[in-house]
């Protein structure tokens, strides 16, 4: 398999004082005639403090680069003092539940003596994605005693009236400098009856590329027989712009959802020789859309530049 890319879709720059920056984890809800890509930007920074806010375009469901309608306002607030979500939201899915949307993402909160914890936040919407209200105040998944420090990079899949999801979860803190420190995770599954409350099952599903690697962001389709996995995974030790270990996306495949064999090589797609996606490619969700499979992806800088998407050649 190989991936065609085709460009890049939307930069975020300047859109907005709420919208100044980044378009990162292009989250795909596929309407009848649209593909509606939700996404997070930063604000105007004030006093150094950076937040995440989430909202979305609306590009052709044929024509992806054709942006038809961009949103003039975030899709969700932040939390309150204290919330889980209280500095940044990212959107991870979006499934459709009976006549609701169901919107999972991650919030965002800071810490003192290593930067952030992250945690699965679920909002619904009764009008396709356009309008949320938060189901809860809390997390639905956060920190447990198995998964001690972060949960991140959620992606849900139901099937068979059951709910699947893979997600990140950090097993380290790793002092990269002084006092500067690194988060090193792994994707992990877990289950659930009603796309609520989880069963976990706390183990990495393949080995690593790098000895402190963080892999995450998966995302999920079946084609055939068999479900395909690409995701996204970097060196926790050398991953900043113009290091060796730079996010790249990597690929497992499983026959039964459960037990994966990682092949990176299989991944059909690298970073390209100039441009906005030269020096890192990150953060992909697949879709099918019709007869076509694409993937929506971030580029350099995590997403600074926005991002863009490619289909797949089998």
């Amino acid at each position: 398999m190989k991936w065609i890319k085709k460009g890049k879709i939307f930069d975020s720059s300047d859109r907005f004082d709420w919208m100044h920056r980044y378009a990162q984890v292009p989250t795909p809800y596929l309407l009848n005639d649209r593909i509606r890509i939700f996404f997070t930007c930063r604000p105007q920074p004030k006093n150094d403090m950076n937040v995440s806010l989430t909202s979305f375009i609306d590009v052709d469901i044929n024509e992806p680069k054709k942006i038809l309608y961009i949103h003039s306002t975030p899709s969700l607030k932040l939390g309150n003092k204290g919330d889980f979500d209280e500095f940044g939201i990212h959107p991870l899915t979006l499934l459709e539940i009976g006549d609701l949307t169901y919107f999972y993402y991650q919030g965002w909160t800071r810490m003192y003596s290593v930067p952030y914890t992250t945690s699965l936040g679920l909002a619904i919407s009764k009008d396709k994605g356009l309008t949320f209200e938060k189901y809860s105040k809390g997390p639905l998944l956060g920190r447990s005693p198995n998964e001690p420090y972060l949960e991140n990079g959620f992606f849900i899949f139901k099937e068979n009236k059951k709910f699947l999801m893979w997600y990140s979860s950090a097993f380290e803190w790793l002092e990269v400098s002084e006092n500067k420190f690194e988060p090193v995770y792994q994707i992990v599954f877990a289950t659930s009856n009603d796309g609520v409350n989880w069963k976990r099952y706390s183990k990495p599903l393949f080995n690593t590329i790098y000895k402190k690697e963080a892999n995450g962001r998966p995302t999920i389709i079946k084609i055939d027989s068999a479900y395909h996995m690409w995701f996204c995974y970097r060196n926790v030790l050398d991953f900043r712009p113009g290091g060796e270990g730079v996010y790249r996306i990597g690929y497992a495949y499983s026959k039964d959802k459960y037990n994966w064999i990682r092949d990176d090589s299989k991944a059909g797609i690298d970073l390209s020789s100039e441009g906005w996606d030269s020096q890192m490619i990150a953060y992909p969700y697949v879709i099918k859309v019709g007869e076509k499979i694409l993937m929506f992806y971030n580029g350099n800088e995590f997403g600074k530049y926005g991002f863009g998407y490619a289909e797949l050649d089998f």
